[in-house]
């Protein structure tokens, strides 16, 4: 492999992972009339670069409070964590960024080896999961200064392991993904296969991920613990092995049986990935037709709503049969979301947050049968922060106009109303994202014994947060419109990018949080007078909410398009 063609390779994909950010650099430049000095695919970096700190230093002050030579089991326990992250985050990656993505045409009649192409598509797979793996790169440091050792050595040794630990996460990714893609019931059934299979690891990760949070403390506390331990994570524990004692034989020796998996991985690439996705491509591009089995039945459905001729589609949609038409654009809009890394994203961020916020108060055996309906306001507006937890730009309702494509111009051009056409769009993704939010809602409430009128009134709190988050994200769909997206990753990047995103997230969990328990304290220490005050004002926010929302998105949003 040639390094400068490598090194060439890697930006061009560094621009093709974030390519609403270039075009906004882009369309500035134009405004301005002046180039910056920045290259495109150094701005993809720089923020990238900024977000990876961030994490850094976010689970560095975190992790600065407890003393790892004592915790082995929560120190493998919060690697366990990140690796489970890093590898759903890159399990859609792999397959979109080396199986789904169109640029492998224009490489073919270039210079270039395929394990040049697979390198640099690798490399920025590395950084774009890099920062859901620094924290564990704080860990290794933290627990070396809590061993006593010198900060050069501590640094440094941490530095190799982390790239051991992290080049293994990646290859394994990269050979899962290319194994499931070789099994002929996968060739045959390609778009059904993946859909499955992202839904299943999705939900095999969030099971891990509860798995992991759930394990309780032990029983006893040992010298030198202030608290309980975790259970210890056999094979990962050789990282606190060896950063404890460097000169620990069997600390090596397990560091020699990560070193082998490595070399299998690292075998497993070169000598059988590599190869054969160059081949696939290959083969792929020569003989892709001009449309995808996808958007040929998307207009397939498309062409039934249209009939024969204009004149009997205006009948049927405006007078004749809307009910048999709004059924049609339902048909039509569940064939758009069957796409494998939309809903792995769904199911994603509907989950995981949730689960990592409930899942230890569930097995800890947390029961709430005993509040009174004294908590009915607190129960309803949990209700709906819980749903700011489910539902961001990378959700179905986000990005479920930009999934029409082309298809949304020839939309226009059909005789019958737009505006209900977005309307059952909209209806059609508000369900959707309603259905997970409201199910592992009535788990918890049956789990942990709530109350019914305040487990109907924290269902209705998520309902009301998913209507008025579902016309932010629909209208800034609309607002952010692409119709030319070569992958799902330029739509959820739209608007800011991952930084946003997670800026987002984490400002709506903080915030979301902050407010119950201090709504919970005031209802408990004022007086009655004033607590009713409380509950009454609590309660009326998410109502006054989805109402100025209603009204504000009827007039700037809905009010554009005709009857």
């Amino acid at each position: 492999m040639r390094l400068q063609h490598i090194k060439q390779l890697t930006k061009v994909n560094l621009i093709y992972a974030n390519p609403q950010m270039i075009e906004k650099k882009r369309n500035k430049e134009a405004k301005s009339g002046k180039i910056s000095s920045i290259p495109p695919y150094m701005s993809v970096l720089l923020q990238n670069g900024f977000l990876l700190l961030v994490f850094l230093l976010l689970y560095g002050f975190m992790f600065a409070a407890i003393d790892f030579t004592q915790y082995p089991g929560m120190f493998t326990t919060f690697i366990m964590m990140f690796i489970v992250m890093a590898l759903l985050q890159g399990f859609y990656l792999v397959y979109n960024l080396f199986y789904e993505s169109k640029d492998l045409a224009h490489y073919l009649p270039l210079p270039f080896k395929g394990s040049e192409v697979f390198t640099a598509k690798l490399v920025v797979l590395a950084l774009m999961i890099l920062p859901y793996l620094i924290p564990i790169l704080a860990l290794f440091i933290m627990l070396g200064q809590d061993a006593g050792q010198l900060m050069l050595v501590s640094i440094v040794t941490s530095l190799l392991l982390f790239l051991l630990l992290m080049i293994v996460v990646f290859f394994f990714s990269v050979v899962l993904v290319h194994l499931i893609t070789k099994l002929s019931f996968f060739q045959k059934n390609k778009q059904a296969v993946t859909t499955i299979l992202y839904a299943l690891s999705s939900l095999g990760m969030v099971a891990v991920i509860f798995f992991i949070s759930s394990m309780g403390p032990g029983a006893e506390i040992a010298n030198g613990q202030v608290m309980p331990d975790y259970q210890v994570i056999p094979f990962i524990h050789i990282f606190h092995k060896i950063l404890l004692n460097p000169i620990s034989t069997t600390a090596w020796l397990g560091i020699l049986l990560w070193i082998a998996l490595l070399a299998v991985l690292a075998l497993l690439v070169f000598k059988w990935v590599v190869p054969g996705f160059y081949r696939e491509e290959e083969g792929i591009v020569s003989s892709k037709p001009n449309k995808s089995k996808n958007q040929q039945k998307t207009v397939f459905s498309l062409n039934k709503i249209s009939t024969s001729n204009k004149t009997k589609a205006n009948s049927a949609a405006s007078a004749g049969h809307p009910t048999s038409v709004n059924r049609t654009l339902w048909k039509y809009n569940f064939g758009l979301i069957q796409d494998g890394t939309l809903i792995m994203q769904h199911l994603s961020s509907s989950i995981i947050f949730p689960i990592l916020l409930l899942g230890p108060a569930i097995t800890n055996g947390v029961y709430l049968e005993d509040l009174t309906f004294h908590y009915w306001a607190l129960s309803f507006f949990a209700g709906f922060v819980y749903a700011f937890l489910t539902l961001n730009a990378i959700s179905i309702v986000g990005v479920i106009i930009s999934l029409d494509r082309e298809n949304f111009i020839y939309m226009k051009s059909l005789p019958f109303s737009m505006k209900n056409y977005l309307k059952q769009k909209f209806l059609f993704a508000f369900v959707a994202e309603a259905i997970l939010p409201l199910i592992l809602g009535i788990v918890f409430i049956f789990i942990t014994k709530v109350p019914f009128l305040l487990g109907v009134l924290f269902l209705i709190g998520i309902i009301i947060g998913l209507f008025v988050l579902c016309h932010y994200y629909f209208a800034r769909d609309f607002r952010l419109l692409n119709l030319e997206w070569q992958n799902l990753t330029e739509l959820f990047s739209r608007g800011g990018g991952n930084f946003s995103q997670v800026i987002s997230i984490f400002g709506s969990f903080i915030i979301g949080i902050l407010a119950i328990v201090l709504i919970g304290v005031l209802l408990n220490v004022l007086p009655p007078a004033w607590q009713t005050i409380v509950s009454v004002l609590t309660a009326a926010v998410p109502i006054v909410l989805c109402i100025v929302a209603t009204k504000w998105y009827k007039e700037r949003f809905w009010s554009r398009f005709t009857d």
